[in-house]
C-alpha cells in the first residue's frame, strides 16, 4: 500500500509539469523569448523549445536566419507538495466528576519538490543574404532538428 501511493506521487511529479515560452518583440528583427519549464518531463525540453521558438518567430517575420545574443539558462526546483503522516494515541477515564485525558501525536512531512529550468535569449534574425546571416542558425533547419 505504501509503495502503491508513493509510486503514484513521484508519477504525478514526473506528469506535472509544464513548458511555456513568452515572446517579446523589440524591434522588426529582434525578439526577446523567455521559456520556462516544471517537471521532470519538461525541464530537459527548455532548450529545444526555445530553438523552435526562435526559428518559428524568424520564419514568421520573413527572416531565414538568426543568432542569439544575451543568452541565460537556470535550473532549479520549486515546492510541489508535501506528505505526511500521524500517528496519534488516545487515552482517558472518567468517574467522579472528574476527565483525565492524555494525547500523544508524532509525525512527519516530506517535501516534495519538482525541477525548474528557464532560458532567455535576444533573437536577432537576419535574410538570407545580409552579411549577418554568415555563421547563423538556419531556421528551417533548426525547425527540422527540433520538431518532435
Amino acid at each position: 500500500m505504501k509503495y502503491t501511493s508513493i509510486c503514484g506521487v513521484l508519477a504525478g511529479l514526473a506528469l506535472a509539469g509544464c513548458i511555456t515560452t513568452q515572446e517579446l518583440p523589440l524591434a522588426p528583427n529582434v525578439v526577446r523569448l523567455d521559456t520556462q519549464s516544471k517537471g521532470l518531463l519538461f525541464t530537459g525540453q527548455t532548450v529545444p523549445q526555445t530553438m523552435r521558438a526562435a526559428a518559428q518567430a524568424t520564419l514568421n517575420r520573413g527572416y531565414t536566419h538568426f543568432k542569439f545574443e544575451d543568452a541565460s539558462l537556470q535550473q532549479g526546483s520549486v515546492v510541489a507538495g508535501t506528505i505526511g503522516s500521524s500517528n496519534t494515541n488516545m487515552s482517558g477515564s472518567y468517574g467522579h466528576g472528574f476527565m483525565n485525558a492524555n494525547a500523544n501525536t508524532f509525525g512527519s512531512t516530506a517535501v516534495m519538490h519538482a525541477p525548474t529550468a528557464g532560458a532567455a535569449v535576444t533573437v536577432i534574425m537576419f535574410h538570407a543574404n545580409e552579411p549577418g546571416a554568415q555563421g547563423a542558425f538556419d531556421a528551417e533547419q533548426v525547425l527540422k532538428q527540433y520538431s518532435s
